[in-house]
């Protein structure tokens, strides 16, 4: 039986449960809410910020609250402060999908949407054949809000928009774990770029710094400023991807705020794993990494090292928060490879175990990141970018 819209009217508010099978449940990119068309969500956002920072919370419940008022002659704050901590405490869960039409536009749902905005987190959702309805700045100027509170609301709209706005970018499909030389406890420039060097030579355009091969979890944060830094200035010619995981949370903020700035092409990050080894934690550690680097971010998956063995459901949940392009997946599990490549088709998928190479692009791998690598450019070239057939081993 079809499930009306009238039916899902307060899922929003009370997660009402109703029957939705998976294969009719997809995920969306949280940026194509926001829209022109749906600006109550972006008043909705104002107040969780508020709510949960405890800055300017009275001023922006009532922002909330007049909107409300307008609009169902009702305030929930107080079902929308469960929704908030819901969120918080145990992500989205994919049982209650955000009702969209045909066309994709919502149907309902936008306490969710907005806890799904603020938090970082692409929606699930369900499609319904209905008409949606709108909410512009048009309905805002016809209900009496002022010129001041309109600018505010247009303002973070299009600050949300800047910061969901990332470059499509085009990975290859190998990159060398690079080694990091140390030599009297400085980061020895010529020898890394000798070895860079090595890799060009090798047909090899990417290289995969302070990861596990590179010691990157125990190198310093003055260090690992080094290393990037220079590579920034010198490696122009190479796509490059920065682990880093510290077990120095402040560490891994100030080494985010540095890629930001530099010629990085994305991120990578193992978890804190000393101190973090809850799935709740980790999945909210990934959160917090991917909203605060304005580059995309891998997932780093090595339980060999970390000790924490995420299921394949786990870890298609953390490749679904907004700006996470993919996974460095370092582990002998082949079947839960290939379980997370039949659930993710847009994702890249890096194999990290250099000894199940083959093994891994047959199950569903597209491309690898290894240590080996700096050893056999070309014989790992070969294998990741001709006909698998083709290679003599």
């Amino acid at each position: 039986m079809r499930i009306t819209q009238n039916e899902l009217i307060h899922m929003d508010l009370k997660w009402k449960e109703f029957s939705a099978t998976d294969d009719k449940i997809f995920t969306m990119k949280i940026k194509k809410f926001i829209t022109d068309e749906h600006i109550d969500i972006i008043v909705r956002y104002l107040y969780i910020e508020a709510y949960l920072k405890n800055k300017d919370y009275e001023k922006y419940k009532k922002l909330y609250e007049k909107m409300m008022y307008k609009r169902v002659g009702k305030s929930y704050f107080n079902e929308f402060n469960e929704i908030i901590d819901s969120f918080k405490n145990n992500g989205y869960l994919k049982k209650y999908p955000i009702p969209v039409n045909t066309k994709y536009k919502m149907l309902n749902g936008s306490h969710r949407l907005a806890c799904c905005l603020y938090f970082n987190i692409n929606p699930y959702v369900y499609i319904f054949d209905e008409p949606d309805h709108n909410y512009t700045i048009d309905w805002f100027k016809e209900n009496d809000f002022t010129s001041e509170e309109i600018e505010e609301i247009v303002n973070k709209k299009n600050a949300l928009l800047k910061m969901y706005t990332f470059n499509d970018i085009k990975l290859e499909k190998i990159y060398t774990a690079m080694i990091t030389p140390i030599t009297e406890n400085e980061f020895d420039k010529k020898a890394f770029t000798e070895h860079a060097n090595f890799m060009k030579k090798n047909n090899i355009n990417g290289l995969f710094l302070c990861g596990n091969t590179g010691n990157g979890m125990n190198l310093s944060f003055e260090l690992k400023k080094q290393i990037l830094e220079y590579s920034n200035k010198m490696l122009e010619s190479f796509s490059l991807i920065c682990h880093v995981g510290s077990h120095n949370i402040q560490d891994i903020k100030a080494i985010i705020e540095l890629t930001n700035d530099l010629n990085i092409t994305c991120i990578a990050s193992m978890p804190p794993y000393k101190s973090i080894n809850e799935y709740s934690k980790i999945k909210q550690y990934y959160e917090y990494i991917a909203k605060i680097s304005k580059k995309p971010v891998l997932i780093y998956h090595i339980p060999n090292i970390t000790g924490i063995d995420l299921s394949a459901k786990e870890i298609v949940e953390l490749l679904n928060i907004n700006n996470v392009i993919g996974i460095k997946y370092t582990d002998s599990n082949l079947e839960k490879l290939e379980e997370i490549s039949k659930s993710v088709k847009s994702k890249y998928i890096f194999y990290g175990r250099d000894d199940l190479l083959l093994e891994g692009l047959s199950k569903g791998a597209n491309a690898g990141i290894g240590g080996c690598y700096n050893l056999f450019p070309s014989f790992i070239y070969n294998i990741v970018c001709s006909n698998i057939e083709e290679v003599q081993l």
